[in-house]
């Protein structure tokens, strides 16, 4: 059966029709035409498995790593990287409209699209190292990723030499292309030392103990210096994180501010430099512990940093708040925290999410009583079909004196 494919779904698989009903297909863009020998037949819809292109979209491109087609995490590396933002603010525009949102979207392009990522997660299994087969726990075994820093790509190798045979292995790499290796394993490990001073390895941490140096480095964003625990929330894009920072010092606004979600404190302490007092609640302990010392690390002295849920912290927020900035897990916010936010009723909320779904289902709710005034998305992860938003909401009320 061949079909021409028409537009691309919200994960980067192509969209075609065959006798009027509608056929998924992997790695496929508009223009392309396929010939599809085998699909999975559902009640609304079908999904290829089996296919060829026969002829190609004018905009195809031939992907620059060797995995594309087998490994599930970029799905966009058929499409130059122009093309890809204009599907991505295509995307999150037909996932907004979808609860009346319809503000313009500024889009914050990645300078360095290629070997941008500073974080890895690799699965070993007998000895294997790589990436899951998209949809399935199908291992493809890699010897680089194309969009990672490449002294992460440069260690990859010694995981061998460790002998790991089956395990999960988490590799962070700082502005300084210093390493952090975190290795769940039950494996007994193989620890070289006269070796990884080569590979500037900071530290390396099997489950939770402490094998080599330290359980942390430091990162820097901007002119500040952040430490970053082996198990802390850090973004994943250095220079994505600076432009990140910017909007926040740009937008940030009144005497208090609540950051909620906090990790080691960038934004916390981004948004010190524009309010005189800052609380910011994190459930991770390493994350906390990190915050409070890259306070001291930028001589800020004005924030508050809060060890625990934020459901249940928040609760105990008293204070008049100006600005709340969120920046969730792709889980979004909880009702709990939805109503409190709104009980606080700031001048401004401020909203980062890596899911837009997820997003604009959490918007929705602060509707009454807020509109959106400003909305980016920073192409966080290149050549994939996730971004970060950055939404200002402003309370009606307000805008209407201004």
């Amino acid at each position: 059966m061949k079909c021409i494919i028409e537009r691309m779904d919200h994960m980067g698989k192509g969209i075609g029709y065959i006798d009027g009903k509608i056929i998924f297909v992997p790695k496929t863009i508009p223009g392309d035409e396929v010939e599809i020998t085998n699909y999975e037949e559902h009640k609304k819809y079908a999904r290829a498995t089996t296919y060829e292109i026969i002829n190609s979209s004018n905009d195809r491109k031939i992907a620059f790593c060797p995995y594309y087609d087998k490994c599930g995490g970029c799905h966009l590396q058929n499409l130059s990287y122009e093309k890809t933002l204009e599907y991505k603010k295509d995307r999150v525009a037909n996932i907004l409209s979808r609860a009346n949102i319809n503000n313009e979207i500024e889009v914050i392009k990645n300078d360095f699209p290629i070997n941008y990522r500073n974080k890895i997660e690799l699965k070993v299994i007998d000895g294997r190292i790589g990436f899951y087969e998209s949809k399935s726990h199908e291992l493809i075994e890699i010897k680089e990723c194309k969009i990672t820093k490449e002294a992460i790509n440069k260690f990859i190798p010694l995981l061998k030499d460790m002998e790991l045979k089956n395990g999960d292995v988490t590799l962070r790499c700082n502005y300084n292309d210093e390493l952090l290796v975190w290795i769940k394993t039950e494996d007994a490990l193989i620890i070289n030392e006269k070796t990884y001073p080569d590979y500037k390895v900071v530290g390396i941490i099997k489950n939770n103990e402490r094998l080599y140096g330290e359980d942390h480095f430091l990162d820097k964003v901007g002119n500040m210096f952040f430490e970053v625990s082996y198990d802390s929330f850090f973004q994943v894009n250095q220079g994505i994180n600076e432009k990140l920072f910017g909007l926040i010092k740009d937008n940030v606004s009144g005497d208090v501010v609540l950051d909620l979600y906090s990790g080691v404190g960038t934004l916390s302490i981004m948004a010190s430099q524009n309010a005189s007092k800052v609380y910011a609640i994190e459930n991770i302990p390493n994350a906390v512990i990190n915050a409070i010392k890259n306070a001291k690390i930028n001589n800020v002295k004005n924030t508050n940093f809060i060890l625990g849920n934020v459901e249940d912290k928040i609760k105990y927020i008293e204070d008049e708040i100006d600005t709340v900035i969120v920046d969730p897990p792709r889980s979004g916010l909880d009702d709990v925290t939805i109503n409190k936010v709104l009980e606080l009723s700031p001048d401004k909320v401020i909203y980062i999410s890596c899911e837009t779904q997820k997003f604009a289902e959490d918007i929705k709710k602060f509707k009454d009583k807020y509109e959106v005034s400003k909305l980016y998305i920073l192409d966080m992860f290149s050549f994939t079909y996730h971004v970060e938003v950055f939404c200002v909401l402003t309370k009606k009320m307000i805008k209407q004196k201004l």
